[in-house]
């Protein structure tokens, strides 16, 4: 599951995937995976990660697709920046 929303529409799909047996989300973030990198960029909170691992979801808590499945020029340039950065770490 794919999710690019608001934080607090997010906590309610994430809800959904539980419900509904779903085991990995990905939480769309422009700036990272570190939610605590670009809160206001994200559809992720602490709240929803803590949900997620209590409820056995793999998740990647942020970052886009687009810099990883044939990433145009500009995704290609933000992943290589995140990666410097440290914006990029997925556990």
């Amino acid at each position: 599951m794919f999710i690019v929303n608001r934080p607090e529409t997010t906590l309610q799909i994430v809800h959904q995937c539980v419900e509904l047996g779903i085991r990995r989300v990905w939480l769309h973030c422009s700036l990272g995976t570190n939610p605590k990198f670009a809160l206001s960029l994200s559809s992720s909170s602490p709240e929803i990660l803590r949900l997620c691992q209590e409820n056995g979801i793999a998740v990647i808590p942020g970052a886009c697709p687009n810099m990883f499945f044939q990433a145009d020029p500009a995704h290609a340039m933000m992943r290589g920046l995140l990666r410097v950065v440290g914006g990029l770490n997925v556990r």
